[in-house]
C-alpha cells in the first residue's frame, strides 16, 4: 500500500507542485499590504507558507479520497490566485470580502467551477471506474474523459501525467 500511495502521489507531483505554489503566492498577495512582522518576518511570507501547507495537504487527501474530483484543485487555486489580485489591485473592497469567510469562500468556488469549464473543458464521468475498489484507485488511473478544445486537452494531459481520452 505505500508504494501504491508513493507512487499516487508522485502521479499528482504536477498538480501538487501547482497548487503549492498558487497558494502560497496568494497567501502572500492576501497579507502583502499588512504592515505586521512576526520574528523580523513578514506576516504576508507567514500566511503564505501556512496556506501552501495546508492547502497542500488537503490536495493530497482529495487526490487520495476523492479523485474524481483532482481535476477542480488547480481551477479553484487559479480562483484563489485571482482573488488575491483582486485584493491587490482594490483593497478598499477586497479586505471586506476577506473579513467574511463565507463570502470569500463562495467567490472562491463559484471561480473555480467558471475556471474548470474553461481550463479543462466537460469531463466526464466514466462508468466502470466509479465502481473500482479503492485500492486500485491508488495503484492506477484511467486517463480521463473530456470534452474540449486540443489545448484543454494538452492542459489535462500534463495536471494528468497521461492525455486523456477525447469525449
Amino acid at each position: 500500500m505505500h508504494s501504491a500511495l508513493g507512487s499516487l502521489i508522485y502521479k499528482e507531483r504536477r498538480r501538487l507542485g501547482f497548487v503549492v505554489f498558487t497558494a502560497f503566492l496568494a497567501g502572500v498577495l492576501f497579507y502583502l499590504q499588512s504592515p505586521v512582522f512576526v520574528g523580523g518576518i513578514h506576516i504576508s511570507l507567514i500566511t503564505g507558507a501556512i496556506y501552501a501547507l495546508v492547502v497542500g495537504v488537503a490536495a493530497l487527501v482529495v487526490c487520495i479520497v476523492f479523485p474524481a474530483m483532482r481535476f477542480m484543485i488547480e481551477a479553484i487555486a487559479i480562483s484563489r490566485l485571482m482573488l488575491s489580485l483582486f485584493v491587490v489591485c482594490v483593497p478598499h473592497l477586497g479586505f471586506q470580502i476577506l473579513a467574511n469567510p463565507l463570502l470569500t469562500a463562495l467567490l472562491v468556488v463559484s471561480g473555480g467551477i467558471l475556471v474548470s469549464r474553461v481550463l479543462h473543458g466537460r469531463i466526464l464521468r466514466d462508468g466502470p471506474r466509479w465502481r473500482t475498489p479503492w485500492d486500485n484507485r491508488w495503484r492506477e488511473r484511467v486517463p480521463a474523459r473530456v470534452q474540449g478544445t486540443p489545448a484543454q486537452h494538452r492542459r489535462v494531459g500534463w495536471f494528468d501525467d497521461h492525455m486523456p481520452i477525447a469525449a
